[in-house]
């Protein structure tokens, strides 16, 4: 009886034809990954020439296949050369060592994220855009650089967030003018209910407004030390709302002088 199992016999082919076919499916099945795949995908051979890439690729670097095909990748991204991402890629390659790192394309003003992977001399190289994670961890580090200038000002620097007005930051200076305290975290009302309602109300109208307003000579009386007795002050304070990028107001900075 002739076996007719999968195992013998695919859609009726033998030997050198299952062979052929088995290596065509394999393509067909690698070519259909890389061209759903989320990640970019660039292949190049031994002599750095660009083999292929997948539709997520020349959507990420604005470039149609036809015009990347054949070409030279240090000469058709001029930004690779001479930068660290270009010795990550001469250094995988040498070493055939797969290894991930990310790269800034001037020319594209995007972060990448890069994966490269030896190839019989060649590389696949797989990325995707990380713009927004670098942008983000940039922006952390200009804040933390900023707050540590901040909290060594010589005058009273605090900033508040949201309509509530919650400290987000109080410098030393600020911290000696209510005793010591650290009251970041608490909602200006509550961290300092004793202060008359007018000045929160000149808070919410920067807030709600994006109006800049300083005041000169304001007498305040609050709660300096904490420990019930009142005390007032005559202070020059000018408040300036603080925006995002995209231009919305996320909180006010507050300078208070005290005469």
């Amino acid at each position: 009886m002739r076996d007719e199992s999968p195992h013998r016999s695919i859609y009726g082919l033998e030997g050198q034809g299952q062979t052929k076919a088995l290596a065509y499916i394999g393509r067909m099945n690698v070519d259909l990954i890389l061209r759903h795949m989320i990640a970019a995908f660039i292949s190049v051979d031994a002599d750095w020439i660009i083999r292929t890439a997948n539709p997520r690729a020349t959507t990420l670097i604005r470039v149609p296949l036809a015009e990347l095909e054949g070409q030279s990748l240090w000469e058709r991204f001029p930004d690779l050369g001479g930068s660290p991402g270009e010795t990550e890629l001469r250094n995988i390659a040498k070493g055939a060592i797969e290894r991930k790192f990310e790269h800034f394309s001037p020319s594209l003003y995007n972060w990448f994220e890069v994966w490269a992977v030896p190839n019989e001399g060649g590389l696949y190289i797989f990325f995707r855009d990380v713009t927004d994670r670098a942008r983000a961890m940039q922006s952390e580090a200009v804040r933390e650089s900023l707050r540590r200038v901040l909290m060594d000002a010589p005058i009273a620097i605090s900033m508040t967030r949201g309509p509530d007005h919650r400290f987000e930051l109080l410098n030393q200076a600020s911290r000696d003018l209510v005793g010591g305290r650290n009251l970041e975290g608490m909602p200006a009302r509550v961290a300092l209910p004793e202060i008359d309602p007018a000045l929160f109300a000149l808070l919410d109208r920067v807030y709600q407004s994006g109006e800049p307003t300083a005041l000169t000579n304001l007498e305040i009386t609050y709660d300096r030390l904490g420990d019930g007795v009142l005390y007032t002050g005559t202070f020059d304070v000018s408040y300036q709302p603080l925006r995002e990028a995209d231009g919305t107001i996320y909180g006010v900075l507050s300078i208070s002088i005290e005469k």
